[in-house]
């Protein structure tokens, strides 16, 4: 199977640049490994991707913020579930729950539950 086999296989991915090269991780996995870990209250204002591109930004393969794509993430948004925590690296850095933390802003909260975890070796490097 190639890379690109496995990243399409990933129904959920993480992906991050490291020393040039794009490293993903199958969230799906990640969950897995955190799901006996503390779940803490974490200030909407401490997480740095609040103000960052991370839906957009141009990675080659990435969409543009058109009216079509944002409508997209506003219906995940839109159905979000609170219930579950974000996911966080041990920098504290975001994997998982974007669209939750959006949701959790739009309703003018100032925390969100979060669960950090120390990421394992990535499941594919391109």
């Amino acid at each position: 199977m190639t890379m690109e086999e496995s990243l399409a296989r990933m129904k959920h991915k993480h992906g991050r640049l490291i020393d040039g090269r794009r490293h993903y991780w199958d969230v799906e996995k990640l969950w897995a490994l955190s799901k006996d870990l503390p779940v803490q209250r974490v200030k909407l204002e401490s997480i740095r991707e609040l103000d960052q591109d991370c839906w957009f930004a141009d990675s080659g393969s990435r969409p543009v913020p058109t009216i079509r794509n944002v409508a997209f993430h506003c219906a995940r948004i839109i159905g979000a579930n609170l219930a579950y925590p974000v996911l966080l690296c041990a920098e504290g850095q975001l994997i998982d729950g974007g669209h939750r933390i959006a949701k959790a802003l739009i309703e003018e909260k100032s925390e969100i539950e979060a669960v950090y975890l120390t990421l394992p070796p990535a499941d594919a490097i391109l």
